[in-house]
């Protein structure tokens, strides 16, 4: 009797060290995956070769590390080729485009009964739609590589919001919907780019002119140490399930792609206002589409 007693207590002391001991390799293998996941490198998970199921999982993590960083650098090359093919499309389609657009304006010089100038006009549209993906194409692909160079410096973002809405002024007289405005008179200096701003409020007004449908509302609003800027407009194109992907390169509703989108406007607001240290956002609430931009205000 006091021979098996001591032969389960040396048990159950044996499978107690070997639970420490396991728990201390399990530690270590955190310890190494946590080391993994904060820095890029072709380290492999290592434990000692003493515990066999310890080892597997090693192994199992090793291989997917392997097939996560080879699934990585394809992404990456595949990223690399598409940047570099769209900035060689944009830089081969210009002079074509610009020498399309001379003629398009020699044409409209002439006298042309009713039906040729809107032929003519139509083709103008057509290569000014051309030139505007192109154009986006590009930005976005500098954006992307990190070649796109910001000039930050002190800037009133509300001077530059009112002279971008003061821009699109005809457009929306033309939609016969003038937008209701709020922009207080008091600065709100930000560390910014103003060409930058330029564009990000630019794509943010122009894709409210595409998929809105009246009651424009464009705000901004000084809060603590921010401002808020924020445009609305009533929408029946846009869906609940479109807000997540809003963002994404190449996005564009269904009913949009017959709109003259390229689905790049709004991605290159949301990469500009991130490296300006802002925040963009979307939502839509009972058919009310809301963009809406917070930048940090610089404390006078």
């Amino acid at each position: 009797m006091l021979a098996l007693c001591v032969l389960l207590a040396t048990l159950s002391l044996f499978l107690l060290l070997k639970l420490i001991y396991q728990r201390k390799l399990i530690r270590e293998l955190k310890k190494q995956i946590d080391f993994l996941i904060d820095r890029d490198t072709q380290t492999e998970i290592m434990v000692e070769q003493t515990d066999g199921p310890i080892q597997a999982l090693a192994a199992s993590i090793n291989h997917l590390l392997k097939k996560y960083r080879s699934m990585g650098q394809e992404i990456e090359r595949s990223d690399t080729l598409f940047r570099d093919t769209i900035t060689s499309l944009s830089h081969d389609l210009r002079t074509p485009l610009a020498t399309a657009n001379g003629y398009i304006q020699l044409l409209q010089e002439q006298d042309l009964t009713g039906e040729q100038k809107e032929y003519v006009s139509i083709a103008g549209e057509r290569i000014s739609a051309v030139k505007l993906l192109l154009d986006q194409l590009f930005e976005f692909a500098r954006i992307e590589a990190d070649e796109l160079k910001l000039n930050c410096r002190n800037t009133d973002i509300h001077s530059v919001l009112r002279d971008v809405v003061a821009s699109y002024y005809g457009d929306f007289e033309q939609k016969k919907c003038i937008p209701r405005i709020a922009i207080p008179s008091t600065p709100a200096i930000i560390w910014g780019d103003p060409d930058a701003l330029t564009r990000i409020f630019s794509n943010v007004v122009y894709n409210a002119l595409v998929h809105g449908e009246g009651n424009y509302q464009i705000t901004a609003v000084i809060e603590k140490a921010q401002t808020v800027i924020t445009v609305k407009n009533a929408s029946s194109s846009i869906q609940q399930e479109d807000i997540p992907h809003l963002f994404d390169r190449f996005y564009t509703t269904d009913q949009s792609r017959t709109k003259k989108t390229t689905g790049l406007g709004l991605a290159i607001a949301q990469r500009l206002v991130t490296r300006m240290d802002g925040k963009i956002s979307a939502s839509l609430q009972n058919g009310i589409f809301t963009m809406q931009i917070v930048f940090p205000i610089i404390d006078p």
